[in-house]
């Protein structure tokens, strides 16, 4: 078990660096439909999966998903639309799990949180629609993850 915890962890931190780095995300779709799968942690929660690169993505185009299609997102988009929206949905995302559907499970929020992190690591701005900048989506990250806390 530590050692699958030590793999997860390591994709975990793959997809954040990979995804900083290209500023794309990847999913499985087949047109409006994403991949998703029952969460391996906790009951009744839903999680959506991405990949940091799309030979990842189609590894995991199998059985249920073999008509799915690798679709990239800009990181932009991830950021803004899709871990704001999934956690207003209390949904999950699962990050690079692997073809035998084992992966980490994060809160969209802390993971958009890493992603922010890495970019300015790397001393990325990028452009946000919603947001004046990275810094100002970071604070407003922050500020959600705290009211959680309370």
């Amino acid at each position: 078990m530590q050692d699958q915890n030590e793999n997860q962890e390591a994709n975990y931190r793959k997809f954040i660096q990979q995804v900083a780095d290209t500023e794309q995300v990847w999913g499985l779709s087949e047109g409006d439909i994403w991949a998703t799968s029952s969460s391996n942690e906790f009951e009744d929660t839903e999680v959506i999966l991405f990949w940091s690169n799309a030979e990842a993505a189609k590894a995991c185009a199998a059985d249920e998903w073999a008509s799915y299609k690798a679709e990239a997102l800009p990181v932009s988009e991830f950021l803004e639309n899709w871990c704001v929206g999934m956690y207003d949905d209390e949904l999950l995302v699962g990050a690079n799990w692997t073809a035998d559907m084992q992966g980490k499970e994060i809160d969209p929020l802390v993971i958009a949180l890493d992603v922010v992190q890495e970019l300015k690591n790397l001393g990325k701005e990028i452009e946000l629609e919603q947001y004046d900048s990275l810094s100002e989506f970071e604070e407003q990250v922050i500020d959600a993850l705290e009211g959680d806390e309370e």
